[in-house]
């Protein structure tokens, strides 16, 4: 039997990493990469425990394999920083993502797939990841952050630039997510002072409007604006992990409702069948599916030692294939009774965006339903994205 191996960056890996995370429930639940310098749980329950242990598991060091480093993660990014910091810095975006926002925002979702899909009525084969998957989620995100219209295919390019890992790349040689005054390379960036002055000058109903006039409590008691970098931080990271994420999500779900269409077919028949459907993808096929953590201090798992100070990465989208949580976990069920996946993580760093990926998914999937109704997909066709943290597709022509 081949080695059992395990590198989040090696493209082979990537490509069946179902029957490799197979391997390392059954063979290896702790697993270690010496190369790499990690270790990896991959078990549901070992999985869950490690995001619910926000004092032993932390973020602060990076949550991303190729960026964690020796020392605390540089730029006030909250999804890198542990509670209370975390805490503080993720309820300011918080009010954002309120139930009452977000239902707010389903109109425009709906009207934005009608603007994207109507032009590819008609054609024999579209490619469904860059004309609608990946261009949906950076409009519905620059519309929540109150960006004006137009600048989707920077921000989308800007950040499939940042989270490129070239094949074998070590955390040293990969490309950073931002520079040192967090930017990343894009005319989206390059607008926020203006943008953010205007909003001072006359708020609007938008998150840049909360940014731009937050007034952030120092230790002596006293308030200030948030920094440049602070809010350019918050930006990349709202507007790269909701765009990102939600663009796999969809991918996958042109890819898996092509390999069953008797379960397509019943979508299409009743609707209130998709949000089960959304949960179902989301659990067959994370979007991002490994979340590094650093240990503060030794932990015992499945018999072994792991010490303080070692990176740990949790599989997630292993834990949602585990046996031992989910019956006949490697079949695809639109009506399956799912308590709950780990796709979007757990306790305090639970994504933000949850609600916001739920709703574009299901908005999403009912209007690619209306205007394509039956699809196929030849997969010797498709390309996929290459990170160490994000999995799914580039490119998914889909033949209508």
């Amino acid at each position: 039997m081949e080695e059992l191996r395990y590198d989040p960056f090696d493209y082979g890996i990537d490509l069946r990493a179902h029957d490799v995370w197979k391997r390392l429930r059954d063979e290896a639940p702790l697993y270690r990469n010496d190369e790499h310098d990690f270790w990896a749980v991959s078990r549901y329950d070992d999985v869950l425990a490690g995001l619910l242990d926000v004092d032993t598991y932390l973020s602060r060091y990076g949550t991303v394999l190729d960026l964690m480093g020796e020392d605390e993660f540089p730029l006030p990014m909250f999804i890198f920083r542990d509670p209370p910091e975390h805490t503080l810095l993720r309820k300011l975006v918080s009010r954002a993502f309120t139930p009452r926002k977000i239902e707010d925002l389903e109109r425009r979702i709906a009207q934005i797939c009608d603007d994207l899909l109507a032009p590819l009525e008609g054609q024999s084969t579209v490619d469904y990841v860059d004309a609608f998957a990946a261009v949906l989620p950076p409009t519905v995100i620059l519309a929540l952050l109150g960006f004006p219209a137009g600048l989707e295919q920077s921000l989308r390019q800007s950040m499939d630039a940042a989270l490129a890992v070239d094949e074998g790349a070590t955390a040293s040689s990969t490309s950073e997510l931002v520079d040192g005054s967090g930017n990343v390379g894009s005319a989206v960036y390059a607008m926020l002072p203006e943008l953010c002055r205007e909003r001072r000058a006359a708020p609007q109903d938008d998150l840049l409007t909360v940014l731009a006039t937050h007034e952030r409590e120092l230790p002596d008691g006293s308030t200030r604006l948030l920094e440049p970098d602070e809010i350019n931080c918050y930006v990349a990271l709202i507007s790269g992990a909701g765009a990102e994420t939600v663009a796999r999500l969809l991918g996958w779900a042109a890819v898996l409702l092509a390999r069953h269409p008797d379960q397509r077919a019943e979508l299409r028949a009743d609707e209130a069948l998709i949000p089960g459907a959304v949960e179902e993808i989301l659990r067959y096929e994370a979007p991002s599916p490994v979340q590094g953590r650093r240990l503060a201090r030794s932990v015992e798992i499945h018999g072994q030692t792991v010490p303080a100070g070692a990176n740990i990465l949790l599989l997630n989208g292993s834990g949602n294939r585990d046996e031992r949580h989910f019956p006949d976990p490697d079949r695809f069920d639109i009506h399956r009774r799912i308590d709950r996946h780990l796709s979007f993580g757990y306790g305090a760093h639970f994504c933000i965006g949850a609600a916001l990926a739920r709703l574009e998914g299901r908005v999403a999937l009912q209007a690619t339903l209306a205007r394509f109704g039956d699809w196929e997909v030849d997969e010797s066709e498709v390309d996929w994205v290459h990170t160490s943290t994000v999995r799914g597709y580039a490119s998914v022509p889909i033949h209508v």
